[in-house]
């Protein structure tokens, strides 16, 4: 059987429609299952915390704190007042309770308290092993300095299998609207000089490195960069 012309454009313009019908409804239907927000952590996110904690310092951490270092971060995410606690951690989590990232913020008022809080809960945790690399904790003090005026950015980092999706950049921007929120004009942090992807990412949204803390331990040595920005009003 013959076809018109105007037949064949006509089925043509139904496909047309069809498919473009099917991607709409695809797109919406991944917006829906990518539906995103970050939130406080709570203490039931400390082993998904402690775990992204670690892939931030995957060569770092494991010097500092010995071969026990997850279970050592888990219990210093539990334990509030701590550097790495719960109370100052946020999690991004997407897809129903799936958390692919966090970020661990605070401010310089805090540091001193947190320091001890941190100190005396490694003690507990590691005994007379503390004592053993309290040298290493001392430096890492030392060449860490967080001034009272400045919003701290300790740790920020995205599951490996969700990378590349901006989910780095909305945690820096939520850091930087917390850091405003609570009237501080600079936000810093120190990121490892091998990190080039991250250091892109933080020049992108404006920081600028200040100087460089070097750390030798057990003769590997580590540089950090200081990056800041001052935030706008």
């Amino acid at each position: 059987m013959l076809h018109s012309i105007s037949d064949v454009w006509y089925n043509l313009d139904d496909m047309a429609f069809i498919s473009l019908l099917i991607l709409v409804f695809s797109q919406l239907a991944n917006e829906v299952i990518l539906l995103e927000i970050i939130r406080k952590a709570e203490i039931f996110d400390a082993d998904v915390v402690a775990s992204l904690i670690l892939e931030t310092g995957r060569s770092f951490l494991p010097l500092l704190f010995g071969p026990y270092v997850k279970l050592i971060l888990g219990r210093l995410v539990k334990t509030p007042g701590t550097v790495f606690s719960f109370d100052s951690a946020y999690v991004l989590e997407i897809d129903e309770g799936k958390v692919v990232g966090i970020i661990v913020m605070f401010d310089g008022k805090t540091i001193r308290k947190r320091a001890l809080k941190t100190a005396f809960a490694l003690f507990q945790l590691m005994g007379f092993e503390f004592f053993r690399r309290l040298p290493i904790f001392r430096l890492v003090w030392r060449r860490n300095k967080i001034q009272n005026d400045e919003f701290y950015v300790s740790n920020v980092a995205v599951d490996k299998n969700y990378r590349g999706m901006g989910y780095g950049r909305k945690l820096m921007l939520f850091a930087e609207e917390v850091a405003k929120q609570k009237g501080f004009k600079k936000i810093c942090l120190d990121v490892e000089n091998t990190n080039i992807q991250a250091i892109e990412l933080y020049k992108r949204l404006g920081y600028v490195g200040t100087r460089v803390n070097r750390i030798n331990i057990k003769n590997v040595r580590f540089a950090f960069i200081r990056m800041e920005k001052i935030l706008s009003s």
